[in-house]
């Protein structure tokens, strides 16, 4: 059943990680070194002449990532009457979610700041978005195990 509050859990999941495409992780901004924003898809160069330029693909397992967190929560919606692939379907979204945070915060952050020597603003809805879709899994994962012992229940009484 579609309407259940997994179902929904996992939808906001999703649109969570899709709005991380439209905001902002991070800003660095120095009025020596540049101003440059920080998105999933790339590093944007806000300054009419841009002094470090970045590879096209630099930000690529970032959208990876997000587009596998994306997939995972649409499929595990639909995956209504097989309770315990879900379980391991929303385990494994949660490990991609906290390897995603990871990956912004030890691995770009630092580089993107010794790249352009700035300090970086994480004053931004993106660096939420992420924190958002790992409670979100975490209740959607509460539930399903619920249902699944409540289901459990009702075949011991037959």
């Amino acid at each position: 059943m579609l309407q259940r509050i997994q179902s929904v859990y996992l939808a906001v999941v999703a649109i969570a990680s899709g709005l991380l495409f439209f905001f902002p992780l991070a800003n660095y901004y120095n009025e020596i070194h540049g101003n440059y924003k920080f998105f999933i898809y790339g590093i944007k160069c806000m300054d009419p002449d841009q002094k470090i330029t970045f590879p096209a693909f630099f930000t690529s397992p970032l959208i990876f990532l997000v587009v596998a967190s994306i997939i995972f929560s649409v499929v595990t919606i639909f995956l209504y009457k097989n309770r315990f692939l879900q379980i391991r379907i929303c385990a494994f979204n949660l490990i991609t979610n906290i390897v995603l945070i990871m990956v912004i915060f030890f691995f770009y952050a630092t580089r993107i700041q010794t790249m352009t020597m700035i300090e970086p603003d994480y004053n931004y809805a993106g660096m939420v978005l992420p924190l958002i879709s790992i409670v979100f899994l975490i209740l959607s994962n509460r539930a399903i195990r619920k249902d699944q012992a409540l289901v459990k229940s009702a075949d011991r009484l037959r």
